[in-house]
């Protein structure tokens, strides 16, 4: 038989005070997260988790692998880091690391009455949505530094359509270890090809670590096929202890990077024929120069010229790939070495 509307009525009503005792039951609760000790340790768990995490990206010995390269990267644009001597514009990271600190300073101030009483293990809800919130800020910032989440749509790789078959100059130079080496002796192998010099603090910082990068996403056997080059841009001044400073500051391990210069008049004539323009400040003795990433297949041509924008970036990882599989798919090419 159906309710009638007297009997409805106590349980219209009973739903309608359930409803209303809720609503001021989080009223209450946010009245007491803000008047009491939730804020404040909302603030601290997050304050915290935010502060180790900036500590360790300065502080911990991040050598290699994704995060290392992202620590590394963080710190040359962020602090002017030299990765040769770990020196870093220590007054910028004074900065960056009191923030977090001087939000605990604050939190524990105003509400230094409330935390004195907190029942702290009751209050584990409003530490947990801190950490979560500060795990939150952690993951947009390393987000940030993919490439693959960049909004713009970056177009295929053109592959063959871009590639080149020139020529490469012959050379025998000298790398950071004080042995020869000679392009003739890498044929079979794919050989990436830059210029840096060690005292530059703009654009050599980012080709480094975007070859950091790159051979730390490349699977083993791509690796493996993989040389790199990089041709002094200020061959008068740089010593084989300066060069290895350099490689080791940037994780990088020989024979895999090769860190190459030679008499200055002989080196100046191998930039030439490498067309890296370059063009030395008399005032400052700084090197403006082309960020030319060249990329030379198993035959010792020149197939791919890439430089520091975004698209060839991502371009580049899918040259060496190609030109990778290509060297394991070829038989090997006599050298004057192997004859």
């Amino acid at each position: 038989m159906p309710a009638t509307k007297t009997e409805l009525l106590p349980s219209a009503i009973g739903s309608a005070l359930l409803a209303a005792s809720a609503a001021e039951d989080a009223r209450n609760g946010w009245r007491r997260f803000f008047t009491g000790a939730g804020l404040p340790i909302f603030l601290l768990a997050a304050a915290a988790i935010y502060e180790s995490f900036l500590l360790m990206l300065v502080f911990a010995p991040l050598e290699s692998g994704w995060l290392g390269g992202f620590a590394r990267e963080f710190k040359v644009w962020c602090f002017s880091y030299d990765p040769r001597t770990g020196g870093m514009e220590w007054s910028s990271v004074g900065m960056m690391l009191m923030e977090p600190l001087f939000v605990l300073v604050v939190a524990v101030v105003l509400w230094r009455r409330a935390l004195q009483s907190a029942r702290w293990l009751q209050s584990w809800r409003p530490a947990a949505c801190g950490i979560a919130a500060a795990l939150l800020a952690i993951t947009s910032l390393l987000s940030l530094g993919a490439r693959g989440a960049a909004d713009e749509t970056l177009p295929p790789f053109p592959g063959e359509r871009i590639r080149t078959h020139l020529i490469p100059p012959s050379f025998r130079l000298v790398d950071q270890t004080g042995r020869e080496c000679a392009l003739e002796d890498l044929r079979g192998r794919v050989v990436l090809v830059t210029g840096i010099y060690a005292m530059c603090g703009t654009t050599c910082p980012q080709i480094l670590v975007e070859t950091r990068k790159l051979l730390d996403s490349l699977p083993a056997g791509a690796r493996s096929q993989v040389t790199v080059l990089a041709l002094s841009l200020n061959p008068e001044y740089e010593t084989a202890e300066l060069m290895a400073s350099v490689a080791a500051g940037y994780g990088f391990t020989h024979p895999e990077f090769r860190y190459l210069n030679g008499k200055p008049a002989e080196m100046h004539g191998v930039l030439d024929a490498f067309q890296f323009a370059r063009f030395r400040d008399a005032k400052t003795g700084l090197i403006e120069h082309a960020n030319l990433l060249m990329l030379l297949d198993a035959r010792g041509e020149i197939a791919y010229r890439f430089n520091l924008n975004p698209r060839h970036q991502v371009w580049l990882r899918e040259a060496v790939l190609q030109l990778a599989a290509e060297a394991r798919a070829e038989p090997p090419v006599p050298t004057a070495a192997t004859e």
